[in-house]
Order: C-alpha cells, then sequence, then structure tokens
C-alpha cells in the first residue's frame, strides 16, 4: 500500500475544493496541497452544464476553473479518478482504495452533492439521464436531435433551465413537477409566472402530477405519471433535487446529517477538517439556524473562507446567500433566508418584467426575490438583510418603484482609539451623540477605546450612563498647582509612582514573592488585576453576544505580529479579550487566551477601520471616528516633553488608508465591463447584470460617510499625558469631546 504525506487535503474538485486550493496559496500557506477528484477531468464550471453546454450542436468542451497550468505554477497537486473509500479521522488517513491512501495534516471536504435517483419501474432504461457531470452532457448531446421528444422531471432550477435551453434547442419539451415550479420559494404568483412563460416558449408544462413508470423496449419511449397520462418521448432528463455526498464518511468520526454539520468557521467536529459547498451543513450567524446551500456563488465564498481557517485565521462564514437563474431571456435573483412568519411588500410588476418582493420580519429584511430590477438595488438589500437594518420608518415606501433604496443608512460605525485617560474625550463624545440620538450597531475598539467599547456594547440602553460612571471610577484627586502646565505634570508624576488604584498598580508597591518576581526579571511595570474586577462591574460578559451592538477587539499576537479581531457576534468574550487590546507593553503584562499571547492592537493600527470594513462591509455605513491624536499641528515641539507627546501623537494618530490608484483601477475596471457589456445584445446584457458577481463586483454601491470627532489639545496642555487620570483632566476631557462632537454633528 502506498501512503502519500500532504499538508493541506480538499476532497472534491469542484468550485469550492478548487477555490479553497487556490486561496490557500494566495493566503500565504507553505506546505503541499492536493485535490482529490473522482472526475476525469481537472476541475470544471458546472453552472454551464444546464444551460451553454446544451445549447450548442455539439458538446463543447468544459470551462476549466483553472488552467492545468496555474496548477503547476501553484504547486498544487490534482489526483484525477480518486474516489474517497472512507476517512480515519484519528490517525489523519484517507482510504483511495486498497494500494492508495493519502495522509492529511489538514483536510477539507468539498464533495458537493449527487443526483437524487428516481425509484420507478423502467428506471434503469436507456434514454434516462440525469445531469450532474460533464459526461451527462455529452451523454445527452449523443442522443439529441431536433425532431426529439424530452421529458424534464422537476421544476426547480435545475429542471427550469434544462427544460429551457432544449427548447431553445428546438427540442419538444415536456416539463413535469409534482408541485408548481419553483415551489421552494413559496411565491404563489412567480410559480403562475414562470408556467406561463414555459407556456409560451412551446413547453408543455405539467404540473402536480410525478413520474411512476418509464416504459420502453431497452429504451424509454413513454412516461406514465400518478395522475394516469402518458407522455411519449425519446429521453428523459430528471432534475428532481440533489443530496450531499457524504457516503464515505460512514465510521470516520466525522459528524454529517444532511451535510457535514460544521460551524460558522466551517470547521466540524474533528480538529482540522473543514467542509464548504454543497456538502456543508452550517451554521448560519445572520440568520441564527443551520443552512445547507447549493449555489456555486456560495461554493466560491465558502471555499475562501475555508481556507483562511485551515490557516488559523478564524474568520466566521457571514454571506447573505444568493441564488441566482436565467431562462430564455429572464434573469432572477433569490437572496437571504425566508423566516415565517413574513411581510410580504411587492414593488413592480412581473408582466412588466421588472419585479420585487421584499420579506420582512418584525419589519427586518430577510429575503428578495428580484426579477428585472436594477442590480444596485439588489445589492443594497443585500447589505440590509446582513446588517439586520430596522425598515420600519420607510416600510410603506417599499412598494414604490421609483424609490431608492441608497436613502436607508445601514450601520452606524462608532471607532474608538487608544489613548489611556483620553479615552475620558471618548465618553464625552459618547454623550453628545446618544444625546444626538445618534447610537451605534458596531463598536470597534483599541486599547482604552476597547474598554469604553464594551461597556457601550455591555449596556446598549444606557451607554453614556454607564461610561461615565466607569471612568468617574478612574478619576484620582491631585493638588492644586500654580499652573495648569504644573498641575499637569505633578498629577503625571504622581499616577506614574502611585499608579490608579481601580485600575493599575505600581509592582514596586507590591510585595516581592520570590527570585522570579525580582525587578531584573520584570516584563511589565504595573499590576492590572483591578482592570479585570472593574471590568467585571460594568460588562455582562455573558450577554455581550446578544446585544444588539456588535463589538469588535483588537489585539497583537506576540509572536506572529499579527493583529487580531476578537468579535462578540463570534466568540464569547470575557474581560481577558477586553484587557489583551489593553496590554500596552512595557507598562502592563501581555494577556494569554488560549496559549497564544496578546499586546496592545495600538500597536500597529490604533484606529481598525479597515478592519471592520473587512468584517462588515463598507455598503452606506456612517462610521463616527472618534480622534484622540490630531494628525496636524501647527508648531514644532519646543522642549523634551512636548518633542515625546508629539512622538505618541503622530504614532497614535488615525489614518484611513486611502489607495487611491485601488479605486482608480477598480473605476476603471468597471468601465471597461460597461463598455464590453455595450457591445452585446441587450437581452444578454439584463442577464449579465443580474448574475450574483456583477451584482458585487461591479454594481454601484452605497458610499461610505465618516464623520471625525477630532480632540484638539488646547494651549495650556502643553505635555499632556495619556495616563494623567486626575479628576481636573477627565473632567475637561469629557467637557472636550461632547463640546467637539456636537459641533462635528451640526457640520453634518
Amino acid at each position: 500500500m502506498t501512503i502519500r504525506n500532504f499538508d493541506y487535503v480538499i476532497i472534491g474538485g469542484g468550485l469550492a475544493g478548487t477555490t479553497a486550493a487556490e486561496s490557500l496559496r494566495n493566503e500565504g500557506a507553505k506546505g503541499s496541497i492536493a485535490i482529490v477528484s473522482n472526475e476525469e477531468r481537472y476541475p470544471y464550471q458546472r453552472p454551464p452544464l444546464s444551460k451553454r453546454s446544451l445549447q450548442g450542436e455539439d458538446a463543447p468542451q468544459p470551462r476549466y476553473i483553472l488552467d492545468a497550468s496555474l496548477f503547476d505554477s501553484l504547486d498544487i497537486t490534482v489526483l484525477l479518478h480518486s474516489p474517497v473509500k472512507s476517512i480515519d479521522s484519528s490517525k489523519h488517513l484517507i482510504e483511495i482504495d486498497a494500494e492508495n491512501t493519502i495522509r492529511y495534516k489538514k483536510l477539507l471536504i468539498a464533495s458537493g452533492s449527487k443526483p437524487v435517483a428516481l425509484n420507478v419501474p423502467g428506471s434503469d432504461l436507456e434514454g434516462i439521464h440525469y445531469l450532474h457531470s460533464f459526461s451527462d452532457v455529452e451523454s445527452i448531446h449523443a442522443g439529441l436531435t431536433k425532431d426529439l421528444s424530452v421529458v424534464v422531471v422537476g421544476g426547480s432550477f435545475i429542471g427550469l433551465e434544462v427544460a429551457a435551453s432544449l427548447s431553445q434547442k428546438g427540442v419538444r419539451v415536456t416539463l413535469i413537477e409534482r408541485e408548481t415550479l419553483l415551489s421552494q420559494l413559496k411565491i404563489p404568483e412567480v410559480s403562475n409566472y414562470f408556467v406561463d412563460l414555459f407556456k409560451r416558449h412551446g413547453v408543455q408544462v405539467v404540473t402536480h402530477d410525478s413520474p411512476t413508470q418509464f416504459a420502453g423496449n431497452n429504451k424509454v419511449q413513454e412516461v406514465l405519471t400518478a395522475q394516469g397520462k402518458r407522455y411519449p418521448c425519446e429521453m428523459v432528463i430528471v432534475g428532481a433535487g440533489v443530496v450531499p455526498d457524504v457516503g464515505f464518511l460512514e465510521g470516520s468520526g466525522i459528524k454529517f446529517d444532511d451535510g457535514v454539520l460544521v460551524d460558522q468557521f466551517l470547521q466540524s467536529n474533528r480538529a482540522n477538517i473543514f467542509a464548504a459547498g454543497d456538502v456543508a451543513n452550517f451554521y448560519d450567524p445572520i440568520f441564527g439556524c443551520r443552512q445547507r446551500i447549493q449555489h456555486w456563488d456560495n461554493a466560491i465564498k465558502q471555499g475562501r473562507v475555508a481556507a483562511k481557517n485551515m490557516l488559523g485565521k478564524k474568520v466566521a462564514y457571514e454571506e447573505v446567500p444568493y441564488f441566482y437563474s436565467d431562462v430564455f431571456h429572464i434573469s432572477f435573483n433569490l437572496l437571504g433566508l425566508e423566516q415565517e412568519p413574513c411581510e410580504r411588500i411587492s414593488r413592480g410588476s412581473l408582466e412588466s418584467g421588472s419585479f420585487a418582493l421584499f420579506f420582512l420580519r418584525n419589519d427586518i429584511p430577510v429575503a428578495l426575490f428580484s426579477l428585472g430590477r436594477p442590480s444596485e438595488e439588489t445589492k443594497v438589500m443585500e447589505a440590509l438583510i446582513k446588517h439586520k437594518v430596522n425598515l420600519g420608518e420607510v416600510k410603506s415606501k417599499l412598494g414604490d418603484p421609483h424609490f431608492s433604496l441608497s436613502h436607508i443608512p445601514t450601520q452606524n460605525i462608532f471607532i474608538l482609539q487608544g489613548g489611556g485617560a483620553f479615552g475620558a474625550f471618548e465618553c464625552g463624545a459618547i454623550h453628545a451623540l446618544t444625546e444626538a440620538s445618534i447610537l451605534p450597531n458596531i463598536v470597534a475598539g483599541v486599547s482604552i477605546g476597547a474598554f469604553n467599547g464594551a461597556i457601550i456594547a455591555g449596556n446598549p440602553h444606557n451607554p453614556a450612563e454607564a461610561l461615565e460612571a466607569f471612568w468617574a471610577e478612574l478619576m484620582v484627586s491631585t493638588p492644586p498647582a500654580a499652573s495648569e502646565s504644573l498641575r499637569q505634570l505633578q498629577a503625571c508624576n504622581q499616577i506614574a509612582t502611585f499608579g490608579v488604584p481601580n485600575f493599575f498598580q505600581p509592582r514596586w508597591l507590591m510585595p516581592f514573592a520570590g527570585l522570579n518576581q525580582m525587578p531584573s526579571q520584570w516584563t511589565n511595570l504595573y499590576d492590572t488585576a483591578p482592570m479585570k474586577k472593574l471590568l467585571e462591574k460594568y460588562v455582562d460578559f455573558r450577554k455581550l453576544k446578544s446585544s444588539p451592538i456588535r463589538l469588535l477587539i483588537s489585539a497583537v499576537d506576540i509572536e506572529t505580529s499579527e493583529l487580531v479581531i476578537f468579535d462578540s457576534y463570534e466568540r464569547d468574550l470575557g474581560p481577558e479579550h477586553i484587557m489583551a487590546s489593553g496590554s500596552l507593553p512595557p507598562a502592563f503584562p501581555w494577556t494569554t487566551i488560549d496559549g497564544r499571547h496578546y499586546w496592545d492592537g495600538g500597536i500597529v493600527s490604533n484606529s481598525p477601520l479597515e478592519r471592520v470594513i473587512d468584517r462588515c462591509g463598507s455598503e452606506g455605513k456612517r462610521v463616527y471616528i472618534i480622534d484622540l491624536f490630531p494628525g496636524e499641528r501647527a508648531s514644532l515641539p519646543d522642549n523634551l516633553l512636548d518633542v515625546m507627546s508629539r512622538r505618541d501623537e503622530i504614532l497614535y494618530s488615525e489614518r484611513i488608508r486611502t489607495d487611491l490608484r485601488t479605486k482608480d483601477m477598480i473605476r476603471s475596471f468597471q468601465s471597461l465591463v460597461d463598455e464590453m457589456l455595450s457591445e452585446m445584445p441587450p437581452e444578454k446584457v439584463n442577464q449579465i447584470k443580474h448574475r450574483p458577481g456583477y451584482i458585487q463586483l461591479v454594481a454601484d454601491e452605497l458610499p461610505m460617510k465618516i464623520t471625525r470627532i477630532l480632540r484638539n489639545p488646547g494651549e495650556d496642555e502643553v505635555h499632556s499625558k495619556d495616563y494623567d487620570f486626575s479628576e481636573v483632566t477627565i473632567r475637561k476631557l469629557q467637557r472636550m469631546g461632547y463640546d467637539a462632537t456636537m459641533k462635528a454633528i451640526a457640520r453634518e
């Protein structure tokens, strides 16, 4: 027996598996990668099989996902003709046959699905086909003639596409569906519309009936149905649905039930084993339920996320499900998940070819059916569904085809920087924002901003009040002085020497307990035990995951230098996650979580806007950035303390890195696509503009609006330090934050 060893093994040569393999390399995977496929061809696109592949005179060559030479350049091994027999997850072994076994370190199951076979008399007759692979297309083409009569069984996406393709080819088609067309949509008016559409194109549509027997002498000649009807034919194509391909998982220890059971990170119950694509039964954090999605758009996206998680990046799969199809000249999309009870609001009409149906639950959009509507509208609706935006105020306008969804802001984001005592400025800013009824949906915090953010998310109904109480406990009484400059200097010296009782304590005032506690062995100057107690007083960490405010916290992994994001909607956060973000060396000790060691996130980025956009999107966001460190200053420093203060301002100032070159490239790309589309027939252009890829990559999106609230140091704040927690300074910073925010709001 031959055992081949690979670092990363992917079972399945479809879109999910191939995308994952390519993404592994793009994300920096250094080890060996293998795709194990039961196909005889290199990975190819399956979506065209029911459309373009059937419409030509002869079976065309498959559209390959990647060129064979690209697999070589990426150093990805593709093992064809290799159906998996079994998996031993305890030994990390994959059995292909008696002679070939593969050992893996990390495994992705992307085996896809297989057609549901009809178990009726005559189902083994010649001329009965299932459309799942390119070999099936070749078999169908071999028997097709223009005078042929074909029965298509199944009125879901695949059945409709096959029936439409054959009809356009000149074949006589009878379409049989046991319920009604697209019954899974549960939209009667849409089902009726497609029945009429297919009849107008010469297809005989039979609903509420199903085959009970295929008859013929060796070759199928007619279909008998439950209603007692007989439909003569020379060929049958069955599109009665698919089931996940999981038979080889029996006895593997990997849990499966209608697919491989995985969490929101696409991780199975077994360590280092993931699943993606049609076979993945995953937990959907957007809808709070399990889903298994059979669509190529989902396969591509899950392949990318699975690759990142195989590399330990811990990225949740948070995408609104897309289903796209086009038949004849009609293109339509279904996105989201209908959750009963739902309110339905329609705009436009099916007869006009411009129709949308919005599904709302408690005024929050959960799904959209769209036919012939602008791609920008679909893109905006995807964001509204994903971010659970309440549409109560505009619900009455949704039925108006001319009402633009771009008028609906999706989410408010607060960006809270690190800056020690300057966090009191954020406290004042939150007071002003709350007073103006501007409340966050997302709070992203670093260092002291993480503390403020945790209190906001932990007290969503009274964030300003909770923050002010928290900061009152940090205030330190300091003696008066002849000038404000001298008072600040004395306060900083006092706090540096004696700490902040409710926040951090100097180690030199604590008893030593052994040689490892001697100053020569220190890696930090202050003890942070009081921080944890104070956090637990103001934040009920058990409720953060269900808070209406999503909390994002950033910290730096000391060993990898990577900026890590802790997300309250993806994991259970505790005080240690907040403290990790504020573990600024050498003052504070690093924080250890699950064996990893973290320092203050401000070391890498003191304003994590880019990371927030990566996770939560930018479409239509209203972002409020509270700048604690001014990026510009009119005068040069005139003493050493001022030099050090300006150094910190430059190091920690907020910078939004707008890559104008990238934006210009994207705009040029969009213009090129539009130019190419202008050379194509209008009907084809309309179909392309409704594809998920076009909607997500080319369609215009809502702009992101940024409001900056800047802390401008006063003339008397010559060398203010971020560790000045004196009562006078804290109250002053709170007033400054309030005033600066009110001015920023007034300018909007």
